[in-house]
């Protein structure tokens, strides 16, 4: 399923209806350039999960936790440089088998070493403030999710 987000707005409001359905153990790896929408979407996400807290990209931590409905990781691989031993470091392994819903920014980059059932979301930019977001749900969990938000988000 594609969308065409208008304004960081509206792709924040794609995020909150996301979030609002969002339960334990989801995973969403984030895919897309610099400026491509994908904190302003984690913002949505957190929103939708009631957590009150302000969202703002963990580049420099890679990863802050968040209490909300749900326990929330948000999970910045940009500046990793040696995956393997960086995300053992980190524990994701240990995070992935927790309660945790955890969005991924620059997920691309470490895609094996992440669950086969995720949802998959690549931000492209399109002209101006236009992105063009595609979703590419992994396992039933995540195709059932998008196939029931498809009226929603469109």
């Amino acid at each position: 399923m594609e969308i065409v987000s208008k304004s960081s707005e509206h792709t924040y409001k794609i995020g909150k209806t996301i979030g609002e359905k969002l339960k334990p153990r989801d995973i969403l790896a984030l895919i897309g350039d610099l400026g491509s929408g994908k904190t302003t979407f984690v913002k949505g996400l957190a929103e939708g999960i009631d957590i009150k807290n302000p969202i703002n990209s963990p580049s420099f931590l890679i990863i802050k936790e968040y209490k909300g409905k749900y326990p929330f990781l948000h999970i910045d691989v940009y500046r990793l440089n040696n995956p393997e031993i960086e995300l053992f470091n980190i524990g994701l392994e240990e995070y992935l088998k927790d309660d945790y819903i955890i969005a991924i920014e620059w997920a691309d980059r470490i895609l094996n070493y992440l669950p086969d059932n995720r949802l998959e979301i690549e931000f492209l930019h399109m002209s101006n403030n236009e992105r063009k977001i595609i979703f590419k749900p992994k396992g039933e969990r995540y195709k059932n999710l998008i196939e029931g938000l498809k009226e929603c988000l469109s």
